[in-house]
């Protein structure tokens, strides 16, 4: 099957045409660029190599059939809707690297039941995991100095948020209702 990407001169992929439900999305990309990338197809598997520090704004939005991202320990950030209604998604890696995920990144990944942050992460986006409607567990770490309106809005099935004492996420959880559980 014939994959065409268009990588620009500073390693920012800004297309791919896709023949087939998984890519190999090619070394030397630094940046997935803004957009949706499963049309015409339905992707249901990605690998994103090392090198790569964004997922751009809606880079996966909609592809819902992807059951698992790894996301490569050279990622610092996650865009906004970056994995937007990927109604399959089940579980994401999210390595030590990730500072920061933006709006609505994971919003309405209605399979996903759990997922541990990175550790020096410090910033959730407004509804970031909103309407997750199986996530169970996050585990939140103390890095994390601000968690967005709505960051876990909908999450239904008994969400429980692990989190250090006195940190963001405990504060955030009690305001909002959901269950902690203090490590």
């Amino acid at each position: 099957m014939a994959i065409l990407f268009t990588i620009n001169e500073n390693g920012v992929l800004e297309k791919a045409e896709l023949e087939d439900t998984s890519i190999d999305i090619p070394e030397g990309v630094r940046n997935i660029g803004d957009g949706e990338f499963c049309d015409p197809v339905e992707l249901e598997e990605v690998t994103i190599p090392h090198g790569v520090t964004r997922i751009g704004d809606g880079a996966f939005a909609g592809c819902d059939f992807i059951a698992g991202a790894m996301i490569p320990d050279s990622a610092t950030s996650i865009g906004n809707k970056a994995f937007y209604d990927c109604y399959s998604l089940t579980y994401i890696r999210m390595p030590d690297s990730v500072t920061s995920i933006g709006d609505e990144a994971f919003a309405d990944c209605n399979q996903m039941t759990s997922i541990e942050l990175s550790e020096s992460l410090t910033s959730i986006g407004d509804r970031a995991f909103a309407w997750c409607e199986s996530l169970t567990e996050v585990r939140i770490p103390g890095s994390v100095a601000h968690i967005g309106e709505m960051a876990f809005y909908g999450c239904d099935a008994g969400l429980v948020v692990s989190a250090p004492a006195g940190s963001c996420a405990e504060r955030y959880a009690a305001a909002n209702g959901i269950s902690i559980n203090v490590i």
